[in-house]
């Protein structure tokens, strides 16, 4: 009789429990126009109301496209939002867990783009630097091109210290508001305040920052600033792409003072031949760095220079007159502290006089033309009038053609009269080759104009 053998059932198959998800590190930022009006540097973000972005408004994506992504992660669980004005930064942040340890936040304005490098052509513009043919198409001796390589990896290492202080990052935590200085320990930011508070699983922050605490600006007045937060899970601020920041608008364009309408004027102003990048420091407000070609470069290296934004040079009653940098030297009028009118120069005044209640400019400008290569001098004077209005008051001399370098200006103490003396350069259909001549210029009262008269000079008389 043959035994019957039970089949016993398979083993039951238990699934590990699913594991709980991880807190999200993800951080949300926005943008007010301006504080609360009940205010309190406390902590409590609550007169804040909800710190959650608006969702932007975007067109209707296409049928089968997908939505454009939302800017500053709306649906994060942490958020920050920040309000830009002329006394600085105030911001409140609402921390969930998984940014519990803090966050960086990344605060930025646009970056001027600097000039390219390369060897000047004649004319105007920048040949770009070729490191490997010249400009036949035969190969560069490797010598040369080692050091044109060189040239360009020194340019890149500008740029890229150049670009880095339009940002700057900061860290929000429990210890308040910090920053990781140049040598790489992390400080108390300068003039900043902040306060924490703690409690139902969410850490909320209040903090100001002053103005000297801001990165640089190219633009005025600010109408946009970048942004990027992220939960602190490394010791040092990320280094993120360009794409990764947040790009919104300062609800309330923001300016600096003093002299924030001549600040407006010179970074509105056309570039110049020979780009320049300008840019200031918000806790500086009338310095200006200028970023141009280095003397004797050729054009393949830049270097910055420190420039005054506006110095006031002499007054008139309401009228005031000043110089101002338009990226490039320029007088402003002004009437009670608004421009009446700017007015580009060649180099700074020479003198200023007061006669029947209008100011005198008087200016003495002296340069070689590459034309012909001689020298050419000239003067100039303006006329303002006690409503800021003004008026070129000299007349031109025939004479007033190229000269040798021996040429030189003149002028009495009180611009009475004023003049240039020195040896013409004449052309040869003119017959002589050379003049000694002095042309004078005195104040015609009937006319309100400045007349030349030209006068002969013996040749030792022109030295």
């Amino acid at each position: 009789m043959r035994a019957e053998t039970a089949t016993l059932p398979a083993p039951a198959v238990v699934a590990p429990p699913a594991a709980a998800p991880r807190p999200s590190p993800r951080v949300s930022v926005k943008t007010e126009a301006r504080v609360p009006e009940r205010f309190a540097l406390d902590g409590d973000v609550t007169e804040w109301g909800s710190l959650v972005p608006s969702p932007p408004r975007t067109p209707r994506p296409a049928q089968g496209q997908s939505p454009p992504p939302s800017p500053g992660a709306l649906d994060a669980p942490s958020h920050v939002v920040v309000v830009l004005s002329s006394a600085g930064v105030t911001l409140a942040a609402e921390l969930d867990e998984g940014s519990q340890d803090g966050i960086w936040l990344g605060i930025g304005f646009g970056v001027p783009e600097l000039p390219p490098i390369g060897y000047f052509q004649r004319g105007g513009g920048v040949t770009p630097l070729n490191c490997e043919t010249d400009m036949g198409g035969e190969p560069l001796p490797a010598e040369v091109q080692k050091d044109c390589n060189e040239t360009l990896e020194r340019h890149a290492a500008f740029t890229a210290g150049h670009e880095a202080r339009f940002e700057r990052f900061f860290r929000l935590d429990r210890g308040g508001l910090s920053v990781i200085g140049e040598d790489g320990e992390r400080r108390l930011v300068d003039g900043a305040k902040a306060a924490v508070k703690g409690g139902d699983g969410k850490l909320t922050i209040e903090a100001t920052l002053p103005t000297s605490a801001l990165p640089r600006a190219s633009s005025a007045p600010i109408d946009g600033i970048r942004l990027l937060a992220r939960a602190a899970d490394a010791p040092r601020p990320p280094a993120p792409a360009d794409e990764a920041w947040v790009w919104l608008a300062v609800p309330e364009p923001v300016s600096y003072e003093p002299f924030a309408n001549l600040r407006a004027l010179a970074f509105q102003s056309p570039e110049m031949i020979g780009r320049v990048a300008m840019s200031y420091q918000p806790g500086d407000p009338l310095g200006l760095e200028i970023i141009g070609y280095s003397r004797g470069s050729d054009g393949t290296a830049l270097e910055p220079g420190y420039q005054g934004l506006y110095s006031p040079l002499f007054t008139m009653g309401d009228i005031e007159v000043g110089e101002l940098f338009l990226r490039r030297p320029a007088l402003v009028i002004l009437r009670k502290g608004e421009v009446v009118d700017t007015i580009e120069t060649s180099g700074a005044p020479t003198g200023f006089v007061v006669r029947k209640k209008e100011l005198h400019v008087f200016f003495y400008d002296r340069y070689t033309s590459t034309d012909i290569w001689a020298e050419s001098a000239s003067w100039r004077v303006i006329g303002v009038k006690p409503s800021g209005e003004y008026a070129d008051i000299l007349e031109h001399s025939e004479d007033n053609r190229p000269w040798a370098d021996d040429v030189e200006e003149f002028h009495s103490t009180s611009f009475d009269r004023f003049g240039i003396r020195g040896t013409r350069v004449l052309p040869e259909s003119e017959g002589e080759a050379k003049r000694a001549v002095e042309i004078t210029w005195r104040y015609d009262a009937p006319t309100g104009v400045y007349r030349p008269r030209s006068r002969a000079l013996p040749a030792k008389r022109a030295k």
